[in-house]
């Protein structure tokens, strides 16, 4: 891999020189990156970041019996996503206007992945959920959800990504990169069963 150094944003503080650091594969595999703990950056051109990244590992997920009860009453369907592009469309457009996210413009860039995916989750053949994805072969990256937001029953955010690593573990794909995971920045990710952050070396399991 070629490793850029971003000193455009770049500054020094307490005498020590901070700047962004990326790299592009050179023959490397997407899963080979994902499991030394970079991220594919959202943005053209396509670079790859180190970070605290975070995941799912399926052989370390336990289930509490009230989890198990909510996720038995949800259905998942997996498409491609250019088969259901227009209905998951306007449900994540909706979506990011309920929650006020300015997320259109990665949203729109992540559809341009030939192998792109989604998983439509119902709960009594209605659509409570999408989460789109990447399937590689021997593990998943999840690029966004969206769900319903007056299910207070659920927590639709966390059942998806359970549903997901379920439907990755029954391919013998163990692993559903979450992208990061800050004690600021998506902080429940390590809150999920099974969770693993990476710690510069390794994988650290969040869960002893």
């Amino acid at each position: 891999m070629r490793i850029i150094f971003d000193h455009l944003h770049g500054h020094v503080e307490n005498d020590r020189v901070f700047c962004e650091a990326f790299v592009i594969p050179e023959g490397e595999s997407d899963e080979e990156l994902l499991a030394l703990g970079f991220l594919p950056n959202l943005q053209p051109p396509l670079y790859w970041y180190q970070a605290r990244s975070c995941r799912i590992n399926s052989n370390l997920v336990k289930l509490s019996y009230k989890r198990r009860n909510q996720l038995s009453q949800l259905d998942i369907e997996i498409f491609n996503y250019s088969d259901i592009a227009d209905e998951a469309d306007l449900f994540f457009n909706n979506y990011f206007i309920l929650k006020n996210f300015d997320l259109q413009s990665s949203y729109n860039n992540n559809s341009k992945f030939e192998d792109l995916k989604i998983m439509k989750i119902k709960l009594n053949e209605t659509a409570v959920a999408y989460t789109r994805f990447r399937e590689f072969k021997e593990s998943l990256l999840v690029l966004e959800t969206a769900m319903l937001q007056n299910l207070t029953k659920f927590s639709l955010g966390k059942d998806a990504i359970l549903l997901l690593s379920n439907y990755g573990k029954a391919k013998n794909k163990n692993f559903l990169y979450l992208y990061e995971s800050y004690q600021n920045y998506f902080p429940y990710k390590t809150e999920i069963t099974g969770s693993e952050y990476w710690e510069g070396k390794k994988w650290i399991a969040s869960f002893v």
